[in-house]
């Protein structure tokens, strides 16, 4: 826990220093860590506070440029981290699941056979990517709606506890696609001021929207899995039918939605 906590600290001290819109830290009296003190047997850490106001402005321009602000601040290197490539299953894997399905007489199991084509290739893209995305950065890590708080000053960027390392260029993409709720005009607006503010969105391509399936695929792969025994069922997947319910349905809509996030990344860059 601390050594996360040492991490994202670190790094969102930078970006304070830096002049990114976010909070700022009260240092404690006796600091165990940055600015975490421990009360008891529990650890805290305080900032100033942020008055809400009453208004919500558009954000979207604001996003852009921030997120450009934060990739700036600790660029890493080449390549996709560790937490992406453990989306990517091989294929025996994916076909092993299937067949599975097959032999208990899951509901999804033709579903599964007709899919795996689209699954394959776009673990192919991500593998492509893995050693040679140009642009590994350090970053908030979790940038979404709830984590933008709106002061009478403007956006703050909140709860930097997930700093980790990712591709600037995709997890702008994703985080546009989130806040754009999927509308191409909404998420181009935020990554136009992305690239207006110096970020390069160019290299990936028809894959700007990777980071979108990798997340289609693994929440996918967890259900499957959950479901066929392998792991225990999450507190968030609810019971055995709803989760049967959710692959089937990430089974039908799977093919088109890849191929509507391709096509997106053509007509917003």
């Amino acid at each position: 826990m601390t050594e996360q906590l040492a991490v994202a600290m670190a790094f969102e001290r930078r970006a304070f220093e830096a002049g990114v819109d976010m909070p700022e830290p009260v240092m404690p009296r006796d600091p165990i860590l940055g600015w975490v003190a421990r009360i008891e047997d529990r650890l805290f850490r305080v900032y100033r506070w942020v008055e809400h106001a009453g208004t919500q402005p558009d954000v979207l321009g604001w996003l852009g440029r921030t997120m450009l602000q934060v990739h700036q601040l600790q660029p890493v290197g080449v390549g996709l981290p560790r937490w992406w490539r453990d989306a990517v299953q091989p294929p025996a894997t994916w076909e092993g699941w299937f067949a599975e399905a097959r032999s208990r007489g899951a509901s999804w199991a033709g579903l599964g056979a007709d899919t795996l084509p689209h699954i394959l290739a776009a673990n192919a893209r991500i593998s492509s990517w893995c050693e040679v995305a140009p642009d590994l950065v350090t970053t908030h890590g979790d940038v979404k709606p709830h984590n933008v708080v709106i002061s009478p000053a403007g956006p703050v960027l909140v709860d930097w506890d997930s700093v980790r390392t990712d591709s600037a260029a995709l997890e702008a993409a994703r985080v546009a696609y989130i806040f754009g709720s999927g509308h191409a005009r909404q998420i181009q607006r935020i990554l136009t001021a992305y690239a207006a503010a110096g970020g390069n969105l160019t290299w990936p391509g028809p894959d700007l929207f990777l980071s979108v399936t990798r997340n289609h695929l693994q929440t996918l792969a967890d259900h499957i899995r959950t479901a066929l025994g392998e792991t225990p069922t999450a507190h968030w997947m609810g019971d055995a039918a709803a989760i049967e319910a959710i692959i089937t349905n990430k089974l039908r809509t799977l093919p088109t939605q890849l191929d509507e996030l391709r096509r997106l990344a053509v007509a917003v860059v």
